[in-house]
């Protein structure tokens, strides 16, 4: 997972935004897993805590679950 981020929007709302485009394209499936935190965050190159922060929302609006 690859991504290019805007300066002027938080970065974790674009990932929230990703990760909804990803569920709705398919490719995550429900019951997929995906790789961990420190892994993600260095896939995209931003902050563990800012990533977390975009999972924690997900999981809230029920998208992910852990």
């Amino acid at each position: 997972m690859k991504a290019t981020f805007d300066p002027s929007i938080p970065i974790y709302t674009q990932i929230v935004e990703l990760f909804r485009r990803e569920i709705c394209s398919g490719a995550l499936e429900p019951g997929m897993r995906i790789p961990s935190v420190r892994e993600l965050a260095a896939e995209l190159g931003v902050n563990p805590n800012t990533l977390q922060r975009a999972l924690g929302e997900l999981e809230r609006e029920g998208l992910l679950y852990t």
